[in-house]
């Protein structure tokens, strides 16, 4: 019988492996320029929402000094990607449901509880979102 901890180590290292395909590798902001990409970055914070921690939408692959750079000046990281990825920064802010049927920006709905049941749908979605990208195989 699989752990919560061993599933949610398992649905880390589908994101991780998926971002690096979508993403070819390169980093977003600096296209390779200032090094290799090492960091998969979550755009909005697991602290500001739960809810968007697993969407692969919400992660971009960046170097090491990229991340840094992200890290020290938001602001300039938010401005970057806003204008870099316009549709991905609409939809990380467009309004949603939460668990209480209140509307309400996505970037804003913390899941107060995970089950089980709940990372062992987040891995079959990231499994199937990586056999799309490498092809169905």
């Amino acid at each position: 019988m699989r752990t919560v901890k061993t599933i949610i180590a398992s649905c880390k290292k589908l994101y991780i492996e998926i971002i690096w395909l979508r993403d070819e590798g390169l980093c977003q902001w600096c296209h390779g320029e200032k090094g290799p990409a090492e960091q998969v970055h979550h755009i909005i914070e697991r602290s500001l929402s739960a809810y968007l921690f697993y969407d692969l939408l919400n992660l971009i692959l960046l170097c090491k000094k990229c991340h840094c750079k992200y890290g020290h000046d938001k602001a300039a990281g938010i401005y970057w990607f806003e204008h870099a990825f316009p549709a991905r920064w609409e939809y990380l802010h467009s309004p949603i449901c939460d668990e209480m049927g209140r509307k309400m920006p996505r970037r804003n709905i913390i899941k107060r509880s995970w089950k089980k049941q709940d990372y062992e749908e987040i891995e079959i979605v990231l499994k199937e979102k990586l056999s799309e990208l490498k092809g169905g195989v």
